[in-house]
Formats: C-alpha cells, structure tokens, sequence
C-alpha cells in the first residue's frame, strides 16, 4: 500500500492534534470548578443566613420572655416582626439550597455531596422550618389567651403553651445546631472534592504531557530515521553507479516519494547503461572505420598494381604453358577476393564477433556485420 511522506506527516500531526484534544478534554474538566465555587459561595450564604437565624430567634425569644413579664403588645409586635425575618431567612435558605442542588446535579463527578444536600434541606424544612412555624403559632395563642382568657383554664392554657413554645425553641436551636453541622461537613466535603480534582487533573496533565512528549519524540526519531536510511542508501547506490556499476535494485524502498526517487535512479542506471554501450559500440565503429581506412590505403594501393601486373602478364601468355596461364589467373582471384574483404571493412555497421579459435580468440564476423 502506498502511502506518501506528506500523508505520513499529516497521520502522525494528526494523532498529536488527537492526544492534544483530549488533553484540552481533560484540562476542560477543571470547569466544573467553578461550579463547586459557586456552590461553596452560596453554601457561605447559607451558613449566614443560618446564623442571622439563630441571632434573630434570640432577639425574639427575649422579647417573648419580656411580653411573659410585662404581657405588653409592644412585646409581642416585636415578635410578630422578628418572626417575619425568621420566616424569611429561612426561605431565603431554601431557595439557596434549592441553587445549589440545581448547580450541584451539574457536576459531572460527585462523591455523595448530593445526598448530604438532601439531608440539609430535609433539616431545614421538617425541623427548622417547622419549629420556627410551632414556635410562632404558639406565641400568637399564648398572646390571644392572654388577652382574652382569665381565670384558672386561661392560667393552665399559658401554662401549656409556654411548654410547647419551651419545646419548639429547643427543636428550633437542635435544628439550626444541625444544619450548621451540615453546612460545615458540606464545605469541607467541597474542599476534598476540590482538592482531589485538582490533583487527579494535575496527574492526568502529567500523563498527557509525557505521552504527547514520547510520541512525537518517537515519532520524529522513527520517521526521520526511515527518511534519513533510504536517502543514505540512495547516496550509496548513487555513488555505485557512478563507479559505472548500473546493477541498482529499487526493491526495498517505502513505497512513497522516495520509492520513486529509487526507481527513476533505475532508471537512469539502465539509460546510462545503455548510453554507455552505445557510446562503447561507436568508439568501437570509430575505431574500425580509422583501422579500415588504413588497411584499404595500404592494402588497395600495392593491390592494385599486383592486380594490373597479372591483367598485364595475362594479355600476353596465349603462348605460354597453360599452368602459367592457371597460375596468374590464381593472382588475379585472390586480389579480387582481397577486394572484396577491403569492400566488406568499409560496409561495417554493427561489428558481430565470434570466436576464432578454442583458445578463445575472436574475430569479426564480415557477411554479418556488413549486412
């Protein structure tokens, strides 16, 4: 399969961008930080209205005690006024708590602060909430006995109504006791969930950092190296050819740009091979075209007149022995066989050699290579 260096390059920038994504993924996680800020903000706010609470409650249970001693309607306006604030601020808690549970379902990793949530509210509505609401309907009944009651049955009735409100205020105090307790396992919980996300994050950011440093480490030794070896391999082969050795394999190489750089460097070994041999075969034409110049020159010249002597003698042997005659006549065949040969040499185009004798002698063959 083929795959190009620039394909290479992008898969292996591609998973670093894929590792560096989740490591931004990772680092995003410390968002819900802010969430759990907020919450420890507004659980601060809700510790303080708890504490507005019980300074209210105070400030209302002397002026229950004061109406008690002197029964004045001043005293007991103070309460019903005081009672209000009571009543608000504990509202005012619960829709703080109510914000926060909204905030806290929006964490995405929680260790069970939702049911100490849960607990909270249940504290604040089924004991404080309703002991504060007991604790004012009882004052507003001991206030209307005292105003319209007398005798011994409106005696007992205050009587029974000062126990109740004795009983709320213990309930009331119990269970601003209690989510104080809560509010403060609360903040401390959010504290350890803080304290455990920021280290999990700063594990997971060393992770990423060391993995995403050791891929691209990896990464860059084994791609430059696979780069570097091939081109290092291609200087060698290069080098070779230029030694006039042409015998280059481009098998091996990645099958990529540099697989085709060893394949046009195959390429360009046979060409120069073949250049080579060409050039080899016209210096070897060349050379046979200036060797037979010089034999036609030296051979022809001293031909032609052993040729024109024997034509000579031959006009003039009719009286002559017949083997004289057969003799000049053998002159005459030869220097013309002679001819033919120098004939041949000038009509040379692709000079064939074969072997001459066992010894390994060779000759040029002249019917083939002159055709």
């Amino acid at each position: 399969m083929r795959i190009n260096i620039a394909l290479k390059l992008f898969f292996g920038f591609l998973i670093i961008i894929f590792l560096n994504v989740f490591f931004f993924a990772i680092v995003s996680r410390l968002s819900d930080l802010n969430t759990i800020a907020n919450i420890l903000k507004r659980q601060n706010i809700v510790r303080n209205h708890f504490i507005r609470t019980a300074n209210l409650h105070r400030r209302r249970a002397t002026s229950r005690y004061v109406y008690d001693k002197l029964q004045k309607p001043e005293s007991a306006a103070i309460f019903q006024q005081r009672s209000e604030l009571v009543l608000q601020s504990i509202d005012s808690v619960l829709l703080q708590l109510d914000t926060i549970l909204a905030l806290d379902s929006s964490v995405t990793i929680r260790s069970g602060s939702n049911e100490g949530l849960k607990e909270l509210v249940d504290a604040v509505k089924y004991k404080v909430r309703k002991s504060n609401s007991l604790y004012t309907t009882t004052f507003n009944e001991l206030v209307k006995f005292t105003q319209t009651g007398s005798g011994e049955e409106a005696h007992m009735r205050r009587e029974a109504a000062d126990e109740v409100l004795d009983t709320a205020d213990t309930s009331l105090q119990e269970g601003l006791a209690l989510t104080d307790s809560l509010i403060k396992a609360q903040t401390a919980q959010r504290i350890k969930e803080i304290e455990a996300r920021v280290s999990n994050v700063g594990r997971l950011t060393l992770a990423m950092v060391a993995g995403i440093s050791i891929f691209s480490i990896v990464f860059g030794l084994l791609f430059s190296r696979l780069i570097t070896n091939s081109l290092r391999k291609l200087k060698e082969s290069a080098a070779t050819i230029g030694k006039g050795n042409f015998d280059f394999d481009p098998r091996g190489y990645p099958q990529d740009e540099i697989g085709d750089l060893a394949q046009a460097f195959s390429d360009m070994a046979q060409d120069l091979q073949r250049t080579q041999e060409e050039l080899v075969k016209s210096k070897r034409l060349a050379a046979i075209g200036e060797i037979v110049a010089s034999v036609n020159h030296e051979i022809n010249n001293p031909l032609m007149i052993i040729s024109g002597n024997a034509q000579f003698l031959q006009m003039g042997m009719d009286d002559y022995p017949q083997e004289m005659r057969d003799r000049v006549q053998a002159i005459l065949e030869e220097t013309e066989r002679i001819s033919q040969v120098t004939r041949k040499l000038r009509r040379i185009k692709n000079p064939i050699v074969e072997d001459y004798t066992s010894s390994g002698e060779q000759m040029i063959n002249l019917d083939q290579s002159s055709q």
